[in-house]
Parts: C-alpha cells; sequence; structure tokens
C-alpha cells in the first residue's frame, strides 16, 4: 500500500497553490519516473484540477498543460504498471469516471473499467478495490452496502495527509453514502 503523503505537495494543494505543486510534481517525475507514486500524484493532481476547475473556480493554470501531462503520465503508467493494483485502480477511477480527458471516450471508458477490474481481480480482497470496480459495473448503485462498510474501515487509514488525493478519495465515499 502506498503512502499517499507528500507534505511539501499536500500543502501547496490545501493552499490551492496548483502551479507551485505541479512544478513540483514534474520535477520529481523527470528525475525518477519510475517512482509510482510520483506517478500516480502527478496523474491524479492533472486530472483532480482539470475535473475541479468549474467547481474550484481554479485560474491561472494551463489547462492544456495538464491535460498534455495526464496523457503522457497515463501512458507511461501503461506501459510500465499494468500489473500493479494502486496504478490500475487510482488511474482506472479517474479513467473511467472522466474517458474523454484520456482519447475516445467508449474504449478509454471501457479500459478504464478493466483497470479497476484488473485491479480488484489482484487483491480480491482489498475493499477499496473491490468497491471501486463493483461500483463501475452497470445498475450496482447503491447495491453493495456491505462492501461500502468494509472501505469505511480502511479510508482514514489508506487515505492520509491533506493532498488532493486523499482529500478526494475521503469525501466521496462519504458523499457517495451520507457520513
Amino acid at each position: 500500500m502506498i503512502d499517499w503523503e507528500w507534505t511539501e505537495v499536500d500543502i501547496l494543494e490545501s493552499q490551492g497553490k496548483w502551479n507551485e505543486a505541479k512544478a513540483i510534481l514534474i520535477k520529481s517525475w523527470n528525475q525518477n519516473r519510475g517512482e509510482l507514486k510520483t506517478v500516480i500524484r502527478l496523474g491524479f493532481f492533472c486530472w483532480y484540477v482539470l475535473a475541479e476547475e468549474g467547481p474550484l473556480d481554479i485560474k491561472g493554470v494551463d489547462f492544456d498543460e495538464l491535460e498534455t501531462v495526464l496523457r503522457q503520465v497515463t501512458d507511461f503508467g501503461l506501459a510500465n504498471f499494468m500489473t500493479n493494483e494502486d496504478f490500475l485502480w487510482c488511474f482506472g477511477y479517474m479513467i473511467s469516471l472522466f474517458p474523454y480527458y484520456f482519447g475516445d471516450y467508449e474504449s478509454w471508458e471501457e479500459k478504464g473499467n478493466l483497470m479497476l477490474k484488473r485491479a480488484y481481480e489482484l487483491c480480491p480482497n482489498d475493499p477499496i478495490y473491490k468497491y471501486s470496480y463493483l461500483g463501475c459495473l452497470p445498475n450496482t448503485y447503491g447495491k453493495h452496502k456491505d462492501e461500502y462498510q468494509q472501505v469505511h474501515a480502511v479510508l482514514e487509514d489508506r487515505f492520509q495527509g491533506e493532498g488532493v488525493l486523499s482529500g478526494y478519495f475521503k469525501s466521496v465515499w462519504h458523499r457517495w453514502h451520507g457520513n
């Protein structure tokens, strides 16, 4: 399990200093592309800022650059981490939720769902991978309450830190279930 905390980036993200956080993430990725945590944090950062641009009223960020970096990081991850459950889960989640950031909607949506399925197959006892996969199946909204209780039990421990990745997943699961 990855420790998602990255104090310097977490602080900048929580303060809405998107360009500063992006610079640190990109510098880290350029220095060590094989570091999975950096790949996931950079990919998630780009995806999050693109997805939340409107709701958070994000200004002064080069969104075209973010989309380019997101696609580069995704391509790199697909080439190098397709057997890693953390990569499969996080990128599968992002891709299945907003496939149009990655390319052709239908083919990328299917790819995202298959990535969630593969993460679950690799770690069938992990409640987050299981719930994410079951949630992407058609006509399943609200039908997996037992699995959600298992997710809730590991949520705080899994997503420590104040960065957007941790905050997003803790808030999304709480919102989906009114907790």
